[in-house]
């Protein structure tokens, strides 16, 4: 298995994000119809709503699938340091610290992201298909 690279890494970073913005708006537009104050951004309830929200997607996709649609696209997933699927602790502990507000920049000093070092998880490419197109 080989190790995403930064690009691609920011590639499922950015669709992610996309994807969980769009969630978080229209979770908030529906919630506001029985709660007006969630739809203000800077409410402690949005931003209690916005990180439940952001927290459930990763998890889900990561615990269900070893994969968020943004990885799906990129054709990477989510290993254990052993190249298992990651145990439910390992999911919590890098979903959890993703929730820290500089965990994104961490990529700037390092091949690994906080979230990758504290969890003992990667994120390597799916060799599977080379591996078929080289067996042909």
């Amino acid at each position: 298995m080989t190790q995403a690279d930064k690009g691609t890494r920011a590639g499922n970073f950015i669709i992610d994000s996309i994807i969980v913005i769009i969630i978080i708006v229209l979770v908030a537009l529906s919630i506001s119809l029985f709660y007006p104050g969630i739809s203000d951004g800077n409410s402690p309830a949005f931003e209690l709503l916005a990180s439940i929200t952001y927290f459930s997607y990763y998890f889900f996709w990561e615990h269900f699938f070893s994969k968020t649609p943004g990885k799906m696209l990129t054709q990477t997933f989510v290993v254990d340091r052993n190249g298992n699927k990651p145990g439910v602790l390992n999911l919590l502990a890098r979903t959890l610290v993703r929730l820290i507000p500089i965990e994104g920049i961490s990529f700037l000093f390092g091949h690994l992201g906080l979230h990758d070092l504290v969890s003992g998880t990667r994120v390597v490419k799916n060799d599977s298909q080379k591996k078929q197109q080289t067996e042909q």
